[in-house]
């Protein structure tokens, strides 16, 4: 029983019913026994126990100076929680606000739920009104989320609470005595920006939050299941949900990763808002992908609702989507349209979801496309008009050169209806979107190669693009729908180990060679003779962390941050523990579930530190980067960092900052910066950028296909060939030769995160080292 129950504080307050605690206080039902009826109110008690005495003036301080600006708050707007009063006792503090009947926002954003447009604009519009007065003041909630803000039972307003002042306090204090560890930012994961994460909040932090909130509501996502581009930080998300795109406009530039590109103030927001409610209402577009995503695995609703809607269309109509080739009767090895069978058959589920998400040129499926042109030449494909179409893409390649999906369209529109060798990548196009560009790019650079080289053999090469959305049922659907078409010899993907493992276990089956350019599971290598890879299993990863802790930091005690969710930080984290006890002596003290519903980035530190851990181990998927960046933050490089290639990101380098410095990470190859590769010198011609090693190793697993093809242009004779034990291809960085479990033989390349010198403000880099 909690021992504030009963208690009479202040000589007033009776405290009745626990509502909270957390690292800075409880939060109390309190009766206030000196007014008519006993009416409830809140009482929180903070929590600053200290022995020293000049810590305790400056608490009081502080705690008063709090306590006017929320008093003052509360006095002048309607949907602010009164401050009824605020006092000492026995050296303790307690604020007094008043008690809103109601319930939090939580509460209408049932994950699955989705809200009307028109409620998320009631939602913005009350909210912002309210960020409007406080942010005028100098004041920043730094913690709007939807328990905090309240649906009032009397008239519907939305009331918020919990500003983060008590925090503040805490925070302040702790800088104070020097006790910087215990300065924490403060913000709720998932609602917390960027710039917020670092502790330095900005007025459009509290926009960010309630833009999240927002997306929340369209999507009927929980934050933490939101698509994140690792290398931008922006949330994708548009697909999940039916807006207008003038709402989601608006949304977007509340979201945005960088504060700088947001609204800096909720006025302008208010305003914008206002604009397109005097506007005809446009309808809302329909979302590419309906809203999915949960914890705990339940069917995929977006598959589901996929499979009635596009089995209830009928043959007729699903032969009109512009993929008619994809369900058709079998092809002859070389695709040609004019060989294409005019009869369609009725479509499985896993047919009917393919068609959505495969791509020969006749539909966008990079999410953020606006280009006229490249819309027109898509638009000439789907109708087989080959000249209007090249002409279109070329304008469209001229406007935006680093598009590697306009590049990969170009050259298949350039082929026509030639008979041609056909290749698929998969990648996911909705998660991780920049890191599956540069997969795209890999392909795109040798498709390009072959085809100005003459062909293979004399014959070009089409590649279609799958997205699997990085979701395991899409690309088993994908898997599924490629092996049933012979024109297709071999497929470049899938994006991350999970899909990877789940699709090929279906081409092993289906016999079609697959060759993975970023999947490191260990797992991998036993699915078997038709799946290859060009990055070092985590094996090889595992072994040169683990040495380098070892001989280069002479460190033994590691504390390991994993993910249960995860295949990739499975095999990982796995494979470092077996590196270490076949390895010089070595102890893992702690491991840390990264996905665990109940993690705690400062609590895990901590705890890893009177462990006496000497190390921590990263073995993060970028689903959880967000949770790895705060232990990065939280570390501020007490314990040197080790980490796989899934934190190599530009997210890392933005976020992680100062407390990144000197952190070492695995990577299969690093070509940035090495401007004599032939490779790289090409990808700055093609892209006008330097590239990172997933698009080396795309390219790498491209030309192994196309080695294979060369040599025997069969599906069976593909396989056949790449595992000969005397087989080599040329790729970015040397010769691709595969062991006889398909792992490719080669090195790992240790980078460490470092400052760029001379640059203000300060920036980050990978830089390799020795």
């Amino acid at each position: 029983m909690n021992a504030m129950l009963g208690r009479l504080l202040g000589a007033r307050y009776k405290v009745i019913q626990a509502l909270g605690s957390g690292g800075f206080g409880q939060t109390f039902i309190a009766e206030d026994m000196q007014r008519p009826g006993n009416p409830p109110c809140v009482l929180k008690h903070l929590n600053f126990a200290t022995q020293h005495p000049h810590v305790l003036q400056q608490v009081r301080r502080l705690f008063y100076a709090e306590a006017e600006t929320l008093e003052k708050l509360g006095r002048h707007h309607d949907q602010i929680p009164q401050l009824l009063a605020y006092f000492e006792e026995a050296e303790e503090f307690y604020l007094v606000q008043e008690f809103v009947p109601g319930n939090p926002l939580s509460v209408e954003l049932p994950w699955g739920t989705k809200l009307s447009e028109a409620q998320v604009i009631g939602i913005l519009e009350d909210v912002l009104g309210v960020l409007a007065y406080i942010h005028s003041q100098g004041v920043i909630h730094r913690d709007i989320k939807p328990d905090n803000l309240i649906r009032r039972q009397h008239d519907g307003k939305l009331v918020l609470i919990d500003f983060g002042a008590v925090k503040t306090i805490t925070n302040q204090v702790a800088e104070t005595i020097g006790q910087t560890q215990l300065s924490v930012p403060i913000y709720t994961s998932g609602y917390g920006a960027s710039e917020q994460c670092l502790g330095k909040p900005q007025f459009s932090s509290d926009i960010y939050a309630l833009g999240v909130i927002a997306v929340q509501a369209l999507t009927g996502m929980r934050p933490s299941q939101f698509p994140v581009d690792p290398e931008s930080g922006e949330i994708v998300w548009r697909d999940q949900a039916r807006v207008s795109v003038q709402l989601a406009t608006i949304i977007d530039k509340m979201v945005r990763y960088h504060f700088n590109q947001r609204y800096q103030s909720a006025t302008a927001v208010l305003q914008a808002l206002q604009h397109i409610t005097d506007l005809p209402r446009a309808d809302p577009v329909e979302p590419i992908i309906p809203a999915v995503a949960t914890p705990e695995n339940p069917p995929d609703r977006r598959l589901r609702h996929l499979r009635s809607v596009l089995l209830g269309l009928g043959v007729a109509t699903i032969a009109s989507f512009g993929m008619a080739v994809l369900l058709r009767k079998p092809l002859p090895q070389l695709f040609s349209d004019v060989t294409v069978e005019t009869s369609t058959p009725t479509p499985s589920p896993a047919t009917a979801i393919a068609t959505d998400y495969i791509s020969w040129g006749e539909k966008i499926l990079t999410p953020g496309t606006s280009q006229p042109a490249k819309q027109k030449g898509v638009d000439a494909l789907a109708i087989k008009a080959y000249p209007q179409a090249v002409k279109a893409l070329e304008v469209a390649r001229q406007a935006e050169r680093s598009d590697p999906e306009t590049l990969i369209y170009l050259n298949n529109a350039r082929i026509g209806a030639a008979p041609a060798h056909a290749i698929a990548v998969a990648v996911p196009l909705g998660d991780t979107l920049n890191s599956s560009l540069e997969i795209l790019r890999g392909v795109a650079q040798a498709q390009t190669q072959v085809n100005q080289g003459g062909g293979i053999n004399g014959v070009p090469l089409k590649v279609a693009i799958a997205n699997d959305n990085n979701q395991i049922e899409t690309a088993q659907a994908i898997a599924t729908d490629l092996i049933n078409h012979p024109h297709v010899l071999g497929v470049v993907g899938h994006g991350t180990s999970d899909t990877t493992l789940a699709a090929g276990k279906v081409y092993q089956t289906g016999q079609l060679a697959i060759v993975a350019p970023i999947s490191s599971a260990v797992q991998l290598s036993t699915l078997g003779s038709y799946i290859f890879r060009v990055m070092p299993s985590d094996r090889f990863t595992a072994r040169a962390l683990c040495n380098y802790m070892l001989t280069r930091l002479q460190k033994k005690r590691v504390a390991i941050f994993f993910s249960s969710n995860s295949s990739y930080s499975e095999s990982l984290s796995s494979e470092f523990k077996n590196a270490l006890f076949y390895g010089a002596p070595g102890k893992v003290v702690a491991e840390f579930d990264l996905a665990g519903p109940d993690f705690n980035a400062y609590e895990s530190v901590e705890k890893a530190i009177q462990q006496k851990a000497e190390v921590i181990m990263l073995a993060a998927p970028s689903q959880v980067s967000d949770r790895a960046l705060q232990v990065v933050q939280i570390n501020r490089r007490r314990l040197p960092v080790l980490a796989g290639d899934s934190i190599y990101t530009k997210k890392t380098l933005q976020v992680g900052g100062e407390a990144a410095v000197g952190m070492i990470v695995a990577v299969p190859s690093n070509v940035l910066g090495n401007t004599r590769l032939p490779f790289q010198q090409q990808a700055q011609k093609l892209w006008g950028h330097e590239i990172d090693w997933r698009t080396a190793l795309a390219n790498d697993s491209t030309q192994t296909l196309v080695a294979g093809i060369r040599r025997d242009p069969s599906r069976r004779g593909v396989r056949q060939t790449l595992e000969t034990p005397n087989f080599t291809a040329t790729g970015a960085l040397g010769a691709v030769s595969f062991s006889s479990t398909g792992d490719r033989e080669g090195v790992v390349q240790l980078v460490q995160v470092t400052p760029v010198a001379k640059k203000q403000p300060q920036v980050y880099q990978f830089k390799p080292i020795n």
